[in-house]
């Protein structure tokens, strides 16, 4: 089922590596979230949320997009890197396979779509995503 939620969402890719930028903007096309990629230490590109990978990146988003939701995105999850990640800030972490359902439950998450208050830090699969 489409939610009409996301149409107005936009995720921000933020210096991903090439294969995994493309991996994740197919999926949240697919989930009806807006991507844009923003590549610059200047960006006035705007958005709801965005996705980046850890270590100087990371802070750099986390300073040219204040007040915005940033999501650690790692070809190869640890919990070590999750840990540290949320311990810097991030709002969430996810990794390959994108699935439909998990982004839908950042997105909504994230930019308020959700009744509840967003979680920080909760790493969903589809299964628990849809339960």
């Amino acid at each position: 089922m489409d939610s009409v939620i996301h149409r107005d969402r936009k995720a921000i890719l933020f210096h991903l590596e090439e294969k995994l930028e493309s991996d994740l903007a197919r999926s949240l096309a697919a989930a009806n979230c807006e991507v844009c990629r923003a590549t610059g230490t200047k960006c006035t590109t705007s958005g709801d949320l965005v996705f980046c990978s850890t270590g100087p990146l990371f802070h750099a988003a986390k300073a040219l997009f204040p007040g915005l939701p940033v999501i650690v995105v790692s070809r190869l999850p640890e919990d070590r890197e999750w840990l540290d990640a949320l311990e810097a800030g991030a709002a969430d972490y996810c990794a390959p396979p994108f699935e439909v359902i998990q982004l839908r439950w950042l997105i909504d998450t994230h930019t308020g779509a959700t009744r509840g208050k967003p979680g920080r830090g909760t790493r969903h699969s589809a299964a628990s995503a849809a339960a």
